[in-house]
């Protein structure tokens, strides 16, 4: 019989004001058995962190996840050893039912650590829960080439507009839309919740086939279609694309149809290397208040 888990992902994020982080392990909780277990990236493996952030010191990223891992370990000694009932001192709001000790466990808190992704799964047990999130979220075996490709193009884009001095301005992979149907953004400036008045999408489409070129622009002609029938289209989106590399064949029609309909739809489309257009949309215009004062 399957167990429902609430999980989150832990973020290594050194600089807050950028909101860049990079995937290094994920904590789980059975809050039904009171059950919490985890698991952190290999303290040995630096490669991903420090070609994110390169101004980073190795000793300081070992010494960050050394921290947790022994903070981790004494919520999973304090909650794992407990019995049903009792009182865990560290956690005032123990008692709560639903998601009240998870969010004490991921509350936002200071230092360089985050909890980006939070989310429920099932599973058989806590090992295979593990197993599961580890591949997808950490070692991302679980990330097809044209999402890998894209969250490439999304950390290039977050340097493009940290570099021009407009990155704090946006938050990044932002959903879009009611509870019930939401679109992720990699980047936008939001008004209000879970609206946006700019935002912006990479989109990848040097795929195998022309095929994949038309479903994955017509999933994203799709999904904007029902957020503007809900009312919360932004009102300027832009997509940074990254074409085919050989277009002489079928894929490069299947491209310029694409771009056709989605400029068409009132979108602005630019080439994923175009930076100079990428900042000129990001730009927002300058407060006439704060330019009075």
């Amino acid at each position: 019989m399957k167990r429902t888990f609430d999980f989150a992902t832990i973020g290594f994020r050194p600089f807050a004001e950028t909101e860049e982080f990079v995937t290094m392990g994920v904590v789980a909780l059975d809050a039904a058995a009171r059950h919490f277990d985890f698991v952190l990236q290999d303290g040995r493996k630096t490669g991903r962190v420090l070609g994110m952030f390169a101004n980073v010191e190795k000793s300081l990223y070992r010494e960050a996840r050394n921290r947790l891992e022994e903070e981790l370990t004494g919520i999973r000694q304090a909650l794992n050893g407990l019995g049903v009932g009792v009182e865990v001192p560290i956690f005032p709001n123990f008692r709560e039912k639903e998601n009240g000790l998870f969010s004490a466990i991921t509350s936002p808190r200071e230092g360089v650590f985050c909890f980006p992704v939070k989310g429920r799964r099932m599973a058989a047990d806590m090992e295979t829960l593990l197993v599961a999130l580890k591949k997808r979220f950490i070692d991302q075996d679980g990330l097809i080439p044209q999402q890998a490709a894209e969250q490439e193009m999304a950390k290039n884009l977050c340097k493009v507009l940290r570099d021009a001095n407009i990155l704090p301005a946006y938050k990044r992979d932002v959903k879009i839309g009611p509870e019930e149907f939401q679109v992720t953004f990699a980047l936008a400036h939001l008004q209000g919740e879970n609206r946006a008045d700019r935002a912006i999408r990479p989109l990848n489409f040097d795929l195998a086939t022309s095929t994949d070129i038309y479903k994955h622009g017509d999933q994203w002609i799709s999904q904007m279609k029902r957020l503007k029938r809900l009312g919360y289209r932004p009102e300027r989106c832009l997509i940074a694309a990254r074409e085919p590399k050989d277009e002489a064949d079928h894929r490069g029609e299947a491209y310029r149809q694409i771009r056709e309909e989605l400029v068409g739809s009132d979108f602005v489309w630019v080439d994923e290397s175009d930076t100079a257009k990428v900042v000129e949309f990001a730009r927002l215009p300058e407060n006439p208040i704060l330019k009075l004062a």
